[in-house]
């Protein structure tokens, strides 16, 4: 199945102490279910600033759903997609940005 792109927000994020902005793009991808995309999504949010990421969540293949922050990753459990929205505006309030939904 082809990917079919079902979502796209791409905004500036203002940080709560004015003079910092942020870049942040979610996608979403209908891919249908296999064996690398059980939940038959794929998908990419990333949060970055002055070229540099802040945060990103994606589960690419052969890697599955996992976590950078910064430079590291870490292992992220997907538990939907309502869930993984709900874990994104929580990592980007963390790091003093604002989002409006």
């Amino acid at each position: 199945m082809k990917a079919e792109r079902i979502f796209h927000q791409k905004m500036f994020l203002k940080h709560s102490e004015g003079a910092r902005l942020a870049i942040f793009e979610f996608a979403i991808f209908s891919v249908g279910k296999s064996k690398n995309y059980i939940s038959g999504y794929k998908y990419r949010a990333w949060l970055s600033e002055d070229g540099k990421t802040i945060f990103g969540f994606d589960n690419h293949s052969p890697k599955g759903p996992h976590l950078h922050i910064g430079e590291k990753e870490v292992g992220y459990v997907y538990r939907g997609l309502v869930e993984l929205k709900k874990d994104i505006i929580e990592m980007i309030r963390m790091e003093g940005f604002l989002y409006e939904d």
